[in-house]
């Protein structure tokens, strides 16, 4: 599990058809880098049987030609947890799991199973909803995109964003979209950092870099959704980051915000705690490198 990997991803399954449709995403990493990935079924106690076993073992039949995959059936009656519980004990880098297929009531009435992964686990959430064309995957990763979020430390998942767009040699865009000026914004406004206008956001974003090279940015004001949706496509982005207060929803129930599924790239969701990963495996590795190539310099002296 811990070899010289630059990506170790955990694809929770449950053999349905969204889970199918991530193959040609998994590639697309897949072809780019080298990838450890786990796929994994959770059934409750006493259900792992051997058709379960051999439902996995036939599963994305293609990830057998990956650099490192491996199966795991987990018996748990609680799945977000059981995820949860081990992305963070094998340290992987990515959590996959797209949009759900539930249609009608139970979707409205029950907790969102993504929203519940985010509110136990700290590893990167890889999403995707059912717009996402899937000539999206046919090419490398050339656009990343990051919406900012002046309300909780804009800077603080720059890091991470900036090192994966590098790792694949992708461009960097950051986006900013404004609600339209109402009295709960201008109050909200009060109490915040956020920018009301897309020039002020604009002149934050240069700010931030502090004279260094800033990324293409791009701020608007509308509803989130839809200039997203606008800017993603101008920019021709293959993913998007956001943190987990962007992609929440819900009081009572919590629930994946529906206006990121409806978006044309995956989505990798950033725990804003200080808690979270800091660094993607191929940056352990690159440091990893670096000392033991200082240590032989030392012994060599």
């Amino acid at each position: 599990m811990h070899g010289d990997y630059d990506l170790r991803i955990l694809f929770p399954t449950s053999f349905s058809d969204s889970c199918f449709q991530v193959g040609r995403a998994i590639a697309q990493l897949a072809d780019t880098c080298r990838i450890s990935l786990t796929l994994a079924h959770i059934v409750r106690y006493g259900g792992a049987t051997a058709q379960v076993h051999r439902e996995l073992d036939s599963f994305l039949g293609e990830a057998d030609h990956f650099d490192h995959c491996r199966r795991v059936l987990i018996e748990s009656d609680n799945v977000p947890a059981a995820v949860a519980d081990f992305a963070s004990r094998e340290r992987f880098d990515l959590v996959i799991s797209p949009a759900s297929d539930r249609l009608g009531v139970s979707s409205l009435v029950t907790p969102s199973f993504r929203a519940r992964l985010l509110a136990r686990s700290q590893v990167p959430l890889w999403t995707m909803g059912h717009s996402v064309p899937p000539a999206r995957f046919r090419k490398g990763i050339k656009n990343v995109a990051c919406l900012v979020d002046f309300d909780k430390d804009p800077m603080g998942r720059m890091p991470r964003v900036t090192s994966f767009a590098e790792r694949f040699g992708a461009r960097l865009h950051l986006l900013d979209v404004i609600p339209p000026v109402s009295e709960g914004t201008v109050v909200h406004a009060l109490n915040s950092e956020r920018p009301l206008r897309p020039e002020v956001s604009l002149g934050r974003i240069r700010e931030m870099f502090d004279g260094r090279s800033c990324p293409n940015a791009y701020a608007a004001i509308g509803h989130r959704g839809r200039e997203l949706r606008r800017m993603l496509e101008a920019c021709e982005a293959d993913i998007l980051f956001v943190g987990h207060r962007q992609a929440e929803r819900g009081v009572i129930m919590a629930r994946y915000a529906r206006d990121l599924d409806r978006l044309p790239c995956p989505v990798i969701c950033l725990s804003e705690s200080p808690d979270a990963p800091s660094q993607w495996s191929f940056e352990r590795i690159d440091t990893d490198r670096r000392e033991r190539f200082a240590t032989e310099l030392a012994f060599a002296g």
